[in-house]
């Protein structure tokens, strides 16, 4: 049987530090003891503060034939959204499946909320997210990375870019 490959990206050290990922990252080591998964790393990449890097690990990753790729961010999550559609549109990965984690805020529940609300309201994302939210959500997450089976991944299509002067824009707007 064929070990399934996962990779872990943090949008922050916070993130890891908060204690939230502590449950998650026991069971995944149990998973590597049984030989079962194949945990290639864990990375802390701030898609707003080291974009390149972020864009550069997931080519890396997907060039490893990564299974699953758990994403996980708290306050405006960006990152797994933008992950997801990188690897679908500009990669054109199908393979890695993105398993979207929203960390908490216990000081402020807004921020909470914003994680959440950055990772369901992408269109057409193919993030699977099943409430994962803070510690217990960061677990059932990595549960399902490494046991569950992963949905398939459709190739999107793009939408059409277009390009205007500024009267066309607003003769456009005003019709």
């Amino acid at each position: 049987m064929k070990k399934r490959k996962i990779a872990i990206i943090l949008g922050s050290e916070s993130d890891l530090k908060s204690g939230q990922c502590v449950k998650g990252l026991r069971f995944l080591l149990e998973q590597t003891e049984k030989e079962l998964i194949e945990v290639v790393g864990i990375f802390i990449r701030s898609l707003h503060r080291n974009t390149e890097e972020t864009l550069a690990l997931l080519k890396e990753l997907s060039a490893l034939e990564m299974d699953a790729i758990i994403i996980g961010a708290g306050w405006a999550n960006h990152l797994t959204g933008t992950s997801d559609a990188y690897l679908r549109y500009e990669i054109g990965n199908t393979r890695s499946v993105v398993v979207g984690v929203a960390f908490e805020d216990p000081k402020n529940e807004a921020r909470t909320r914003a994680a959440i609300e950055s990772i369901v309201h992408v269109p057409e994302t193919q993030v699977a997210f099943h409430e994962y939210v803070g510690t217990e959500g960061f677990t059932r997450a990595c549960q399902f990375a490494a046991t569950e089976e992963l949905p398939t991944i459709k190739k999107p299509e793009p939408r059409k870019t277009e390009r205007f002067t500024l009267i066309q824009a607003i003769a456009l707007a005003a019709a």
